[in-house]
């Protein structure tokens, strides 16, 4: 039975958290979550499962490395002298070389493929 409102089995879903709008981050059983204090709303931003089947667990840091890669992103998108309209950068979490790290990319470029 699938719970109302979500998408059917086999179906890709992705949804987008504005880094301005998350105020706690938690890392709980191998999921990066983040939330609104005072919501029950929980938003999962990164799990391993992302990686496929045989991906290594998230380290235990994830949650705070994801604060640096945001405020990279922020220095990024505001200094890109190739970016005139300081577009905002979409973070997602990605397997590279066998390691969990922050990807950046700009929502006019395709999304980086996995290493």
């Amino acid at each position: 039975m699938r719970k109302r409102n979500s998408p059917p089995v086999g179906t890709a879903r992705s949804s987008l958290v504005r880094a301005d709008a998350i105020t706690r981050l938690s890392m709980y059983d191998g999921y990066v979550r983040a939330s609104e204090l005072g919501s029950d709303e929980v938003a999962v931003l990164a799990k391993a499962e992302d990686g496929g089947h045989n991906a290594p667990p998230l380290p235990g840091d994830f949650h705070t490395d994801l604060i640096s890669a945001i405020t990279q992103a922020r220095r990024d998108a505001h200094n890109a002298t190739d970016d005139p309209d300081e577009e905002d950068r979409i973070l997602m979490a990605q397997l590279e070389d066998g390691d969990w790290v922050w990807k950046t990319f700009r929502p006019s470029e395709p999304e980086p493929k996995p290493s």
